[in-house]
């Protein structure tokens, strides 16, 4: 019963009047310390720093916004946790939380679940008096997701997205993403200059950018090189199911052609399809990239993994995260960007998934 006790006594957070009693000062001078105060000794900072980290003391970040005015927190705004495991996205995340916490600003994770919840989310996390502002990582950007970040009250930055066609709307909004349209471009231009005419797409039902913009590319390289899209070559996957659906894609196209009229090449709106197409491909006996060349998006750690190893147009989350996170820190500090839509370029990186040795890791 006794440790029982003493555990439950040391659920009590230690607070500056700890510090200070343990110090023999006041509590105001170890506030005063703690926050770097130049009017308090070196000495006696260092002091009150070593005793707050001996005790396990945790400063109110909340209190402390409202008595010094500086908030020091950023809402990631997301329309679930699912999105965090898609297209590089934890990269971008990591990313960010390293830039912002070199500042001093914690990240918190907020999900809205649908558009139609994003103003109420955001009602709920404006609230917090901590909050510097917002950054929203999504791959369903609309029309209206982009008019309420324009009317955003606070620093907003759009993370993993770029306004890659005309789009009016755009106009004023921050935002860090990578060279989707043209990435997908490159991959199917590799495809058909490696001679392939009927070239199949694994694609994404439209309303996600990233996908919608992988499309357009795919596309735009088939007219550029005078192939008609054959809309029975063409089948939806789900962005957030890849592996899955890519895999059900594959024994969709295959049931649904014959040996004359499949594809001798896919385009895959991410690795994670890409990955599923492999997968069936083996089920249904045809070999990679023997019978078909398959090329997908995003270059996933474990793209060069696969069996074999994946061709792939690069997705730099880390760099888009930076971007995004300075973007922030920059206006959150009143500064004004040079440069307030950051674009990551694509590169192509042929591996034998394309029938060649592998060049790039």
């Amino acid at each position: 019963m006794r440790l029982i006790f003493t555990g439950f006594a040391q659920l009590k957070k230690p607070t500056l009047h700890d510090i200070g009693k343990k110090l023999g000062v006041s509590p105001a001078s170890v506030s005063r310390a703690l926050a770097d105060n130049p009017r308090i000794s070196l000495t006696l900072r260092q002091q009150v720093q070593k005793a707050a980290a001996e005790i396990g003391y945790v400063p109110n970040s909340a209190a402390r916004a409202l008595r010094t005015g500086k908030p020091d927190m950023a809402a990631l705004m997301v329309p679930n946790l699912s999105v965090l495991r898609t297209d590089g996205n934890l990269d971008v995340l990591q990313a960010i939380d390293e830039e912002l916490g070199q500042q001093g600003i914690r990240l918190l994770v907020a999900s809205y679940h649908q558009p139609s919840l994003v103003p109420a989310t955001m009602r709920k996390v404006l609230a917090d008096p901590r909050l510097a502002g917002l950054l929203f990582l999504t791959n369903f950007i609309t029309e209206q997701l982009v008019e309420v970040i324009q009317k955003s009250p606070i620093a907003t930055v759009l993370v993993n997205a770029y306004p890659e066609r005309s789009w009016e709307k755009w106009d004023g909004v921050m935002a860090s993403g990578t060279e989707n349209l043209l990435g997908a471009e490159l991959a199917t231009m590799h495809i058909i200059q490696n001679g392939h005419t009927r070239i199949g797409a694994l694609v994404c039902e439209p309303g996600q950018r990233d996908a919608d913009l992988r499309e357009e590319g795919y596309t735009h390289a088939m007219n550029r090189s005078g192939l008609e899209r054959n809309p029975k070559l063409t089948v939806r996957c789900d962005f957030l199911r890849g592996f899955e659906t890519g895999r059900r894609a594959v024994h969709k196209l295959m049931a649904a052609c014959t040996p004359g009229e499949r594809p001798s090449a896919l385009f895959c709106s991410s690795d994670d399809i890409a990955a599923g197409a492999l997968r069936g491909l083996t089920d249904v006996g045809l070999s990679v990239p023997g019978d078909m060349e398959v090329v997908g998006f995003g270059n996933h750690p474990l793209s060069i993994a696969l069996n074999p190893p994946l061709t792939t147009v690069t997705h730099d989350g880390n760099a888009v995260g930076r971007g995004a996170a300075r973007l922030f820190v920059e206006v959150v500090n009143g500064g004004q960007p040079k440069e307030t839509q950051l674009l990551q370029p694509a590169e192509l990186i042929v591996r034998e998934s394309t029938g060649a040795v592998s060049m790039k890791g």
